[in-house]
């Protein structure tokens, strides 16, 4: 008695089982932190599949409400404080001052950052998708004149928002102390003015000269140029 095709002795199924698990491992391969970027996509994964279909499971809202908001703060944790410091380096909080204003800071790793571009690229992609997937649920409920799940949808929207202000902003401020540590540097080599030309054109800054008017001007320099020194060999002033 053979048990080889009725998916006791493996068949296509468990070929096809073992492939996805192979295809998963060189995936996994390509990544630095592959648990992290796992927990980076599975709470905002879960929070969108409760959302879309947690009334398959259960007719209470309250239930989908609160597990949905419970989802939620654990994938903010999670961004704020683990994913996004090991995967991209990057890191911010804020703070309360004496005052009652807060302050928001920033903290980048310059050096011995190990994740790989696909890390880098997960990151980014689970940071900014699941904000357009809510704000485009949002409408839909604004449309259908569901206010009770719009405010479930503002909440997803506050977390998912508050994360993607403060790593943008802290990008920014990565970059920006980036360069002015280098026309520091350059200050200092003596290779300012190059360096900053460098920088400004790769800003795209700065007045930029048509192609037709430099010809212009330097045939005009040209002629300036022959017509002193035809006046310097005749011996005439130069200055009269």
């Amino acid at each position: 008695m053979s048990f080889s095709g009725s998916g006791f002795g493996g068949g296509p199924e468990a070929d096809e089982a073992s492939s996805m698990l192979g295809k998963a491992k060189d995936f996994a391969k390509g990544l630095s932190f592959p648990l992290t970027a796992f927990f980076h996509l599975l709470f905002k994964t879960l929070a969108l599949f409760v959302y879309m279909f947690g009334t398959w499971f259960t007719s209470s809202f309250v239930n989908i409400f609160i597990a949905c908001i419970l989802l939620l703060a654990f994938d903010f944790w999670t961004v704020k404080n683990v994913s996004g410091r090991l995967m991209v380096g990057l890191r911010w909080w804020s703070e309360v001052q004496p005052d009652g204003s807060s302050m928001w800071k920033y903290e980048a790793r310059e050096q011995g950052l190990t994740s790989t571009s696909l890390d880098i690229t997960i990151f980014w992609v689970g940071l900014f998708a699941p904000g357009v997937i809510w704000a485009l649920l949002g409408l839909f409920s604004l449309m259908r004149l569901n206010f009770e799940w719009l405010l479930l949808i503002l909440t997803a929207l506050s977390l998912s928002g508050a994360n993607i202000v403060g790593y943008v902003r802290c990008k920014r401020d990565a970059s920006s102390k980036l360069a002015a540590g280098l026309q520091w540097a350059s200050a200092r080599s003596g290779t300012g003015g190059i360096v900053g030309r460098a920088l400004q054109s790769y800003a795209g800054s700065g007045p930029r000269v048509p192609r037709v008017l430099r010809r212009q001007q330097c045939a005009s320099a040209g002629k300036g140029r022959v017509h002193v020194r035809e006046r310097a060999h005749r011996g005439g002033n130069l200055y009269s």
